[in-house]
Formats: structure tokens, C-alpha cells, sequence
């Protein structure tokens, strides 16, 4: 399937301000990395696109990638991240979608599914929490069950999103990015691939489904680094 300009599909009743925010993010970006990142997208709407977790600044990263291609989506988000006063308040306005841990995420995947099933793209990162480097020699760390979940409940399609650099920007520990300008910023790449179907067997395997995009997400963040 070839790229798509995603303006007429990934949308959500959220968009305008999601664009909004998603605008003021990437004028700031700029000024904090130099930016390799697709303008289109390999899917249309529904889909559910992952992708790796490696810094707090992926949360930057997915609002820029995303509305570059002129996209509004539902990313999921931990739920901590919602209590901050002003990153929550941010996150409602537009429209991410708060994961609990443990069987607390069931209104999550829900919320999620609930997503998909009205047209909308969802876009989540299934392992879960920050993943340092010892933990990832692979380049990607264990799935959750998100994925899984999701992807046996759904019949939308899968891809990845490869995300490099980030823990440049704003490594692992640090209360706050790196401020670094010119030519000295670090480069963010974002690569971003549709995966090919799985039989209906594996897509029903939540550990399958998962193992498969750990290896997709793998395969294109090896490279990159």
C-alpha cells in the first residue's frame, strides 16, 4: 500500500487542538533537536501505530511526527503523567488517552478500542515505561500486554515507529532536556512502517502480535542508531 496523506483520515473529534498544540510543540522542537521524520503516513485510519520508550521527550516526538503528517491521533499515555496540574491538562485538551499499570488498564484498552472502533488511530508505546539502556540491547526492551490486547480486538492495521535520538534531547534521570543549539542539537529520527498482516491465528495470540512488533519496532531501530 502506498503512503497516504493522512487529512482526510487520521482524525479525531480532538483535532484543532491537537493541531494547535501540536504547532506550538514543533516550533519548540526545533529549537531543542534537528528533526529526521516522515510526511506521510504508511496507513489509513484506523490503525494502531507503536513505538519504542526511551525518554520522556517521545512525548514531543509523537506530537510532532504525527501532526508534520498533518495527523490528530489518540496516544496513549501513562496515567501519572495526568496528575502533573499543567501536562495533564495539556494531554486532555488533546485528547490522549491515560494507561493505567497492571489490570488497572483495562479502561485504557478500552477507551482504546473504543477509539478504533469509531475510525480514529491510536497510537500507544508497549513497553510501558522508560526503558534504560542495559535493558535494551536489542535496541527495544519487553512488550506489556497493550499490544496484544489491542491488536486481538481489533481488526485495525499494525505499524511502528521507530524513535531514535530522543534520550539525547532529554536523557534518562534528567528533571529537564539538555538545552544545545546549532549544530551541536542532536538528531531525532523517526522511521515509520506498516507491518505486514499477521495470519488470523497470530493476531489472536496477544504474545505473538506482541512478539511481532517488537521485532519490527527492532529491526528499524538497530540500524538507526
Amino acid at each position: 500500500m502506498p503512503p497516504m496523506r493522512p487529512t482526510c483520515g487520521h482524525r479525531t473529534g480532538d483535532h484543532r487542538r491537537f493541531g494547535l498544540l501540536g504547532t506550538f510543540v514543533g516550533f519548540s522542537a526545533a529549537r531543542l533537536a534537528r528533526w529526521d521524520i516522515p510526511e506521510v503516513l504508511p496507513l489509513p485510519a484506523p490503525a494502531i501505530f507503536a513505538g519504542n520508550h526511551r525518554s520522556l521527550f517521545d512525548i514531543v516526538v509523537g506530537f510532532h511526527v504525527f501532526w508534520n503528517c498533518r495527523a490528530s491521533v489518540r496516544i496513549v499515555v501513562a496515567k501519572r503523567y495526568f496528575d502533573h496540574w499543567l501536562m495533564g491538562r495539556l494531554l486532555r485538551t488533546a485528547g490522549f488517552i491515560p494507561m493505567a499499570p497492571g489490570r488497572a488498564a483495562l479502561g485504557g484498552v478500552k477507551a482504546s478500542l473504543a477509539a478504533l472502533d469509531r475510525g480514529e488511530t491510536v497510537v500507544l508505546m508497549p513497553e510501558g515505561r522508560l526503558i534504560p539502556p542495559d535493558e535494551r540491547p536489542g535496541g527495544v526492551g519487553p512488550p506489556g500486554a497493550g499490544i496484544g490486547i489491542l491488536a486481538a480486538r481489533s481488526d485495525a492495521p499494525l505499524g511502528v515507529c521507530a524513535i531514535t535520538g530522543s534520550d539525547e534531547v532529554w536523557p534518562l534521570g534528567r528533571r529537564f532536556p539538555r538545552l544545545r543549539f546549532g549544530r551541536f542539537r542532536p538528531t531525532v529520527r523517526v522511521l515509520v512502517e506498516s507491518l505486514p498482516p499477521l495470519a488470523p491465528g497470530d493476531r489472536q495470540d496477544r504474545d505473538r502480535v506482541a512478539a511481532a512488533v517488537m521485532a519490527a519496532l527492532a529491526a528499524l531501530v538497530e540500524p538507526a542508531e
